[in-house]
């Protein structure tokens, strides 16, 4: 079973995107489902959709950055948790922000980037990293596995 906790900092999410709650949860199923070690697990994640003002406060925070951003990926377990066979049944996978400001500015389709960016923060939260180009090249891979199959 797979729990999706989605707090509303800004009820821009609910006024603009139908169904924002329901295509969140059923793109991070999704992506759970794919990886191999959390399909069988209980896993749960809690989504803060914000806009701009409150994601510059939790950027200059936690990253010292005075600046909106799409997405903040705050995991609960070190990358190395899931390099290994995972015994436990219950993993709390960690809390992602999403910016709706942010990604309404991008010149691109909202939905869209919304799916892209979500599923990014999500394989930052599994231990996936773009730190060097081998990370960069693996991450790559596991996003676009998960994006074409929503």
């Amino acid at each position: 079973m797979h729990k999706t906790n989605i707090n509303f900092g800004s009820k821009k999410w609910i006024r603009n995107i139908p169904n924002i709650e329901t295509q969140t949860k059923k793109i991070l199923k999704n992506s759970i489902q794919l990886k191999k070690k959390l399909k069988i697990k209980n896993t749960e994640i809690s989504i803060l959709l914000t806009d701009t003002d409150d994601m510059k406060k939790i950027n200059t925070k936690f990253r010292n950055k005075k600046s909106d951003t799409d997405v903040l990926s705050f995991p609960s377990q070190h990358p190395s948790f899931f390099k290994k066979k995972i015994k436990l049944n219950k993993i709390y996978l960690g809390d992602l922000a999403l910016s709706f400001g942010y990604i309404q500015k991008q010149k691109t389709n909202f939905e869209d980037y919304y799916k892209k960016i979500l599923v990014h923060g999500f394989l930052h939260l599994i231990g996936y990293d773009h730190d060097n180009k081998k990370n960069y090249l693996l991450m790559e891979k596991a996003h676009k596995k998960i994006l074409n199959t929503l």
